[in-house]
């Protein structure tokens, strides 16, 4: 895992309406690291992601992209670095899956021919090459969450890794158990490769398993950061959830499993 700061939050405020959720937050993301956002509903998760991609502005601190303030990047340059998975994505147009997951590349310097062998690999990825020419409105909600991961992965196939950042909001909020696995898995192999990824999730055991790295929010501030072993404890957990969890070991992969 890399040491280099990806992402530099510093000093952040926001409002949202009456309510201050972020009051001076400061926190860095390494290249080479998936950290996982967890809390309960209003805690910010969702929030953070979108300051960081500039979705949302903050009323006060500051923001470093890559070593570049975000306010200064070039839109397109920046998404070929950034890409998010938003927690719905709805398209009122007919598209194909094999066109919804080429929109991911528009602004990318690919020829067609180039475009289409990323195309193809993403929904290969995601095990939904066979919908390549299937109306996008006709999917299940999961199989729309599939493409969606596809798209914004094809997104960042033109940047050297180490310079990709990947934030998902929910990403796995409508998928069966097995493509959960799947898509976080492949998170985390991007992460491992150098990419920074932060994934918005309300499965702790999934956090605990995929990732490397647990941010604890509640009402905008930040309870607990490091490694699942140290942030998952049955303290944190009731501070954050009011649920009093007990805490296992994964008896192959000796990671902690929360019940």
């Amino acid at each position: 895992m890399s040491n280099s700061n990806s992402i530099q939050l510093s000093n952040i405020q926001l409002s949202l309406g009456s309510k201050q959720l972020f009051s001076d937050l400061s926190v860095n993301f390494h290249a080479g690291q998936h950290t996982a956002l967890l809390g309960a509903n209003g805690a910010g998760k969702s929030s953070l992601l979108k300051l960081i991609c500039g979705d949302r502005k903050q009323h006060g601190g500051e923001i470093n992209i890559l070593g570049q303030q975000r306010e200064a990047w070039d839109k397109p340059e920046l998404s070929r670095h950034l890409a998010v998975l938003p927690q719905s994505s709805e398209l009122s147009f007919a598209f194909s899956v094999s066109e919804v997951v080429a929109l991911g590349l528009l602004n990318s310097k690919l020829s067609y021919q180039q475009q289409q062998v990323v195309v193809k690999q993403q929904l290969e990825l995601m095990d939904i090459w066979h919908y390549r020419d299937t109306p996008y409105p006709q999917l299940s909600g999961g199989e729309k969450q599939r493409v969606h991961y596809a798209r914004v992965t094809a997104q960042l196939a033109t940047t050297p890794v180490e310079q990709q950042i990947l934030l998902l909001d929910e990403p796995t909020s409508a998928l069966d158990l097995s493509h959960q696995q799947v898509l976080m898995e492949h998170a985390s192999k991007l992460s491992q490769q150098g990419a920074t990824v932060i994934s918005v999730v309300h499965d702790l055991n999934l956090a605990s398993r995929y990732c490397q790295r647990i941010l604890l929010l509640k009402h905008g501030e930040m309870c607990a950061d490091g490694e699942p072993e140290k942030v998952l404890t049955q303290a944190n957990i009731h501070q954050v959830f009011d649920y009093q969890a007990q805490i296992l070991r994964h008896p192959e992969q000796d990671f902690p499993v929360i019940i």
